[in-house]
């Protein structure tokens, strides 16, 4: 999945010819104002962190661009300042197009009340239209959507318009959802898509080239990707470092189940072959994540074990104050392995269950 930056999204949105409001990245800025002042981050809620403020004229704008850019929303430091004309918003709707997987459909969401609060409208308020693949987005879809936001008005036509252009602008560009919150109705009747949320299929992208974007994630999984290995990162105790898919989801499995929690998986996904300090790089960048324990969990049947060991090494030796490790190590050259860890004071063990167990009482300060 590659997710768009809202003025990433905003620029798809009118290439396919929908309404935006006329906007720049700072330190440019629109040709008139009064202006709003956004935040361009992944996180949502950046409203209400103060990543979106009113700006009267330039020297406002500007005043508020620098705020906004100093700030970090969710924990993401904000990656650019987009200033936009702002819109005198009559009202509010909420329009989406989504690529649902369990159904094999796209599936247009839709409901008359948009904007920040979204999330508290009841479920039921939101209306579902799902739209059959084999004969695409049919007029009287359109017809019962456009009712929904606009009420049967004189807006009806122009929201119609732009679910045409939106849900091909879906097909075209490849497109997992575009959700567009809020489709402002402005108090001269003009239909606009003050925001945009688009997030696209990556395996897709070869039939686009040039495409581009930052890919989705939080700092520590794009620091991952950039040293080759899969990483995911939680909100919990233990960080985990495992090789293979199989066994990656087999210890998450099994810590949970045993009552402990994740703070970091990270899948080796081939980084073996690059040796010892390759291997210390990945331990270290877990340690940034100043997880409560650090578990490994290494079963190689053809790979030498010694090379995860003296990886590990190399990277605890390296810091003052690690936290307590388990290391669980089953195959080529575990005694080998064993004696370098040895002097670290590590528990070793071959034992899968042993392994989480131990790591789940240190994390408890059990053990």
């Amino acid at each position: 999945m590659i997710r768009l930056l809202e003025h990433e999204g905003k620029a798809l949105l009118a290439r396919h010819g929908i309404a935006i409001p006329p906007g720049a990245l700072f330190p440019a800025l629109p040709a008139a104002g009064p202006f709003m002042v956004k935040a361009q981050v992944f996180q949502g809620g950046r409203g209400k962190a103060g990543g979106i403020r009113p700006a009267e004229d330039a020297a406002g704008a500007r005043q508020a661009a620098a705020a906004i850019g100093a700030l970090a929303i969710g924990g993401e430091r904000v990656r650019a300042v987009y200033v936009e004309q702002r819109l005198a918003v009559a009202r509010e709707l909420y329009l989406a197009l989504q690529l649902d997987r369990d159904l094999g459909q796209v599936v247009i969401l839709a409901c008359e009340e948009g904007g920040v609060e979204i999330e508290a409208i009841p479920h039921e308020r939101i209306r579902r239209f799902p739209v059959d693949p084999l004969i695409g987005l049919q007029g009287h879809t359109i017809a019962a959507v456009a009712r929904v936001l606009g009420g049967g008005g004189t807006a009806d036509a122009a929201i119609a318009d732009i679910l045409r252009r939106a849900y091909n602008a879906l097909i075209a560009e490849d497109a997992e959802l575009i959700e567009i919150n809020p489709l402002v109705i402005t108090a001269d009747g003009v239909v606009i898509a003050a925001d945009a949320k688009v997030l696209l299929d990556e395996d897709a992208a070869f039939r686009h080239p040039g495409r581009k974007s930052i890919p989705d994630g939080t700092a520590f999984e794009e620091a991952a990707r950039a040293l080759g290995v899969i990483g995911i990162e939680f909100q919990g105790d233990i960080a985990a470092m495992m090789n293979g898919a199989g066994m990656t989801m087999a210890t998450l499995d099994q810590v949970i189940a045993r009552g402990g929690s994740i703070r970091a998986l990270v899948e080796l996904h081939g980084a073996m072959a690059r040796g010892p300090a390759h291997l210390a790089e990945i331990v270290g960048l877990m340690l940034t994540l100043r997880p409560r324990v650090l578990l490994f969990n290494a079963y190689f049947q053809f790979r030498n074990l010694e090379t995860v060991a003296e990886g590990i090494a190399i990277a605890l030796r390296a810091v003052r104050d690690a936290p307590p490790a388990v290391v669980r190590l089953r195959g080529v050259n575990a005694e080998g392995a064993r004696r370098i860890l040895h002097p670290l004071g590590l528990f070793v063990t071959e034992d899968f269950d042993m392994a989480c167990l131990r790591a789940i009482a240190l994390a408890r300060g059990d053990a």
